[in-house]
């Protein structure tokens, strides 16, 4: 019986961590910053290594990141602060503030060896558009840890992987 309730807590954290992604995306589309960064806990590591092309041979035919480099390696005061900044208007990039839209798919739980702490893996896709007249659309993976903080889900890690490797020529948004 046991096994049984282990069984519906499992799906019901797949159903409130997907749903949990979901109100993430709407946040960040609305710049709704201090919301979405109340989504971490104080401790969060958000990071998004920069991912090299290079020839097959050297990686067995995967891409391969970059062990010393990152284009975002945050902790949640840097949020903060990129945040602050984008809405202070200092953010040249954001002025006026980007529309985007994100899409996120293939949201797959895993248990973790911690309880009340899962693995998420998913797939996205950001289109960004500035000042009505450049787009860049952005396709990824992201590896989240999520923990339960009192009665709510908080994310406590995230690595960011985008699929390409040519970007423009600044990163101005949250994935």
């Amino acid at each position: 019986m046991r096994e049984m309730a282990g069984m519906r807590d499992f799906w019901k954290a797949q159903v409130e961590i997907e749903r949990f992604l979901s109100l993430e995306a709407r946040l960040l589309e609305q710049n709704r910053f201090d919301e979405w960064i109340d989504l971490f806990t104080d401790d969060v590591h958000y990071v998004m290594p920069v991912r090299e092309s290079v020839e097959p041979a050297a990686t067995g035919g995967a891409a391969a990141h970059s062990t010393g480099f990152a284009l975002f390696d945050d902790d949640k005061r840097s949020l903060e602060l990129r945040a602050r900044r984008i809405e202070t208007g200092l953010a040249h990039a954001e002025i006026p503030l980007s529309v985007t839209q994100r899409l996120i798919t293939n949201v797959l739980v895993e248990d973790s060896d911690v309880a009340g702490e899962y693995m998420v893996g998913s797939n996205f896709l950001v289109y960004q558009e500035r000042r009505g007249r450049h787009s860049h659309t952005f396709i990824g993976s992201r590896r989240d840890r999520f923990v339960m903080v009192g009665q709510k889900w908080k994310i406590d890690y995230r690595e960011i992987s985008l699929a390409q490797t040519v970007m423009p020529a600044t990163i101005s948004i949250f994935f």
